[in-house]
């Protein structure tokens, strides 16, 4: 499943909220950050891999959430960036 929304943040800031979001057993889909580089991380859960990326877009950044399997948590986070406008379906 990958779900991208725009964000009115940077791309740094996207992926520092990614991981103390999903590295906090409050957020119900929490994990280990196994792989992290430029504009993106890549967390082990117990329900599997979570890969977040964040690619800045003209004042906006595109934010790209993939997993295998859908989970709310992923949605909630996705809320809390401010969103700025759904993306299109890729």
């Amino acid at each position: 499943m990958t779900r991208e929304i725009l964000a009115p943040l940077s791309p740094e800031e996207v992926i520092d909220q990614a991981k103390s979001y999903f590295t906090s057993p409050a957020s119900g889909y929490s994990g280990s950050v196994v792989e992290q580089g430029d504009g993106f991380v890549r967390f082990d859960t117990f329900r599997g891999h979570l890969a977040i990326s964040a690619t800045r877009e003209g004042d906006s950044t595109r934010v790209r959430c993939s997993t295998l399997r859908y989970h709310p948590s992923i949605g909630k986070f996705l809320s809390s960036l401010s969103t700025e406008m759904p993306a299109p379906e890729a």
